[in-house]
Order: structure tokens, then C-alpha cells, then sequence
């Protein structure tokens, strides 16, 4: 399973999360126990962000932040959930790989530094290890700018709130399908996770990451819009079986938000493959209750803790 990306503490309880995938804003409160997750309280609205940068203007951000610790009860300790536009994930395979924790970083960023196009020391950096062979080690390796997550830091701190735990949107759904068997580790996966900003996949193989894109779009209703987000879906099916040489897809996982255009899936569906959304695919909550289509990343991060 991939672990917590940039991981600090888990979520105290009753556990507090926030969503950040602009233009959306969300957050849940939840009651939880061993078996059930319990929403309390929900809070959700549209954030305005400049023409360059993923964060609203430091007034506005720090505005939105007290009025959804607000609403949430003045938590004093808060995880969150970040759109993958936020993230650079990526697959690294390493022929060697050091027992002290400063060079195995060191190595990390040797690497990246031949394949970013920005300055390493401009990102924080987190990896885990999934995979050891007598071959080298295999490493899942999340990476965000390192500015605005101290910005975001700061305005949950100035509101008296720590932020800790930060995750992308796409893991966190893919550990929740993990965690309720919806995806196992034998066999092929794909996860497609669709919102007006971008479109990602994240191809699994064993149940770990084996591949991973997002593309930043434009989902705003245009014809032309919805023709390039059905090419790229092809294009990227296309690039996993001819440049990875990845297998038969057993199950392809959708979550969209909001609904549009059907993605072209039939050929997978013709082939055997299992087609499904993340709300069909999960057992519902207490008392029959389905997840939110919106806050479906902050469900997937609360349910595991």
C-alpha cells in the first residue's frame, strides 16, 4: 500500500480533514470508530486563485482557513488532502540504494535533478520503499513545492491549528480502494480521477504504483475540451501497454467530480476488464449513506485512520 505522502502524524480523533483541489474547498468532521466513519459536520466552497500558483492570496487563504476552522469546531490539529496537480509522483528505481537516511535522500535528488525541469531545492521531498530485489531498490517518491506548503502551514497555524499529514488526491483514494479490498494485490489496476482541473492516472501492478500522470485541463463544458480528455485517456492506455509493457488491466477505477462525458473505456470493457466507479465499487456508509462525490479523497483519508 502506498503510505502517507509527507506524512507527520495521523489525524487525531474524532478525525478533521480538508480538501484542498481548487476551485474546490472542502472539509469533514467525522465521528469514527473501528467499523463505521460517521460524518458530523461538512464544509465546502469555491476558492479564487491568481493567474500563476496554486493558493489563493495570502488574505483570502487565510480568511478561508479561520472560517473553516470555524465551522469544523476549532480542531488544534488537521490533515489534508491536496489536488495531484499539487504533486510530482513518480516511480524510481534505484541500483543502489544507502542505509543512512541524508544519503539515501542525496540519492533521491541526484537523481530527480536529471529529469525536473526546477530547482530540487525549491520541493519537500518524501519516498517510500516498495519494492526491494536483488536488483536495487524500488521507491515511490511524492514531491510538492515547497513555498506553498509552508504558506498553507502557516495559515492553519495562525488560526491555532496544525497542519500535518498532506496527501494527494489520487493516493488517497487508491488507499481506501486498497483498504476495502475493492483493489487487491494480485493482478493489474488502473485509477482515473477526473476534476475540473486535471486528469489522472495512476496504474498499479501488484497492488503498487507503477505508473503515474496527470495532465491540467480545462473542464469547463467545451466540445473541444471533452474530444482532448477523451485523447489523452487513449494516448495514456496506449503509452502503459506499448512503452511499460504493462498487462490486461483486471479493474479500472473512475472517480469524476463533476460528472461530464463518459470516458472511452469500451475497448477495456471488451477486453474483460472491469469498469467501475469509486461510489459503486465501496460498501456504503452507516444507515446505507453514500460518499459525496466532492469529498470522496477526504472519506478515503479518514476511513483508514
Amino acid at each position: 500500500m502506498i503510505d502517507d505522502i509527507l506524512r507527520r502524524f495521523r489525524p487525531s480523533l474524532p478525525p478533521v480533514a480538508v480538501l484542498l483541489d481548487p476551485p474546490f474547498l472542502g472539509a469533514l468532521r467525522v465521528a469514527s470508530s473501528r467499523k463505521e466513519t460517521t460524518p458530523l459536520v461538512r464544509h465546502e466552497e469555491e476558492v479564487t486563485l491568481p493567474e500563476e500558483g496554486y493558493l489563493p492570496a495570502a488574505e483570502e487563504l487565510h480568511a478561508k482557513v479561520s472560517g473553516l476552522l470555524a465551522r469544523l469546531g476549532q480542531p488544534k490539529r488537521i490533515s489534508a488532502v491536496l489536488g495531484d496537480s499539487f504533486f510530482r509522483m513518480q516511480v524510481m528505481s534505484l541500483s543502489e540504494f544507502p542505509r543512512q537516511e541524508e544519503e539515501r535522500r542525496q540519492v533521491i535528488f541526484w537523481n530527480l535533478r536529471k529529469s525536473l525541469n526546477v530547482p530540487v531545492e525549491s520541493l519537500r521531498m518524501s519516498y517510500e520503499v516498495i519494492q526491494r530485489t536483488p536488483g536495487g531498490t524500488t521507491l515511490w517518491v511524492a514531491l510538492c513545492p515547497e513555498e506553498p506548503a509552508r504558506l498553507l502551514e502557516a495559515a492553519f497555524q495562525r488560526g491555532g491549528c496544525q497542519l500535518g499529514h498532506l496527501g494527494a488526491s489520487s493516493v488517497e483514494l487508491f488507499n481506501l480502494a486498497r483498504s476495502r479490498d475493492v483493489v487487491t494485490d494480485q493482478g493489474n489496476a488502473l485509477l482515473i480521477h477526473r476534476t475540473p482541473a486535471y486528469l489522472s492516472f495512476l496504474f498499479t501492478e501488484g497492488g503498487r504504483p507503477l505508473f503515474f500522470r496527470c495532465k491540467e485541463t480545462d473542464v469547463s463544458g467545451d466540445g473541444a475540451e471533452e474530444g482532448r480528455l477523451q485523447q489523452e485517456v487513449r494516448l495514456t492506455l496506449a503509452y502503459y501497454k506499448d512503452k511499460l509493457g504493462g498487462g490486461p488491466l483486471e479493474k479500472v477505477l473512475v472517480h469524476r467530480y463533476p460528472e461530464g462525458a463518459d470516458l472511452p473505456l469500451e475497448e477495456l470493457e471488451a477486453e474483460g476488464t472491469r469498469v467501475e466507479t469509486m461510489a459503486s465499487a465501496l460498501p456504503p456508509l452507516p444507515g446505507g449513506a453514500l460518499r459525496e462525490p466532492q469529498y470522496m479523497p477526504l472519506y478515503a483519508l479518514l476511513e483508514r485512520n
